[in-house]
């Protein structure tokens, strides 16, 4: 299994996310109502979420690795992934889900 690697620069965007929803939950944590807490609820909602893709994604990658190598002893061939390559691709994956939300974020607080 070759290695991809995933597009991971929107975690470099995680500091802007932060800082643009500062004011935001503020206002939130002064204000009581719980009908103003959307802000609160999409973030953590979307973390929810963003983590269940990544362990997802993490455990197909390492079931199909392990599916592949298995096989491949089996049939008296030489594994083509090795560990590092595998452990590599599941982080990414396990990543990626994460960085999509962080640009999709970036951009949505931006327009506030």
């Amino acid at each position: 299994m070759a290695t991809k690697t995933t597009d991971l620069s929107g975690l470099w965007l995680t500091p802007l996310v932060v800082a643009a929803r500062m004011p935001i939950l503020w206002y939130e944590a002064l204000n009581p109502d719980p009908g103003a807490r959307d802000e609160t609820n999409r973030m953590v909602a979307e973390k929810v979420a963003a983590a269940q893709e990544g362990m997802l994604a993490a455990q197909v990658l390492f079931g199909r690795a392990m599916a592949e190598n298995a096989a491949a002893i089996i049939f008296g061939r030489l594994p083509r992934t090795t560990a590092r390559g595998t452990a590599e691709a599941m982080v990414n994956a396990s990543l990626a889900p994460a960085a999509r939300r962080v640009k999709a974020n970036a951009r949505r607080l931006a327009k506030r």
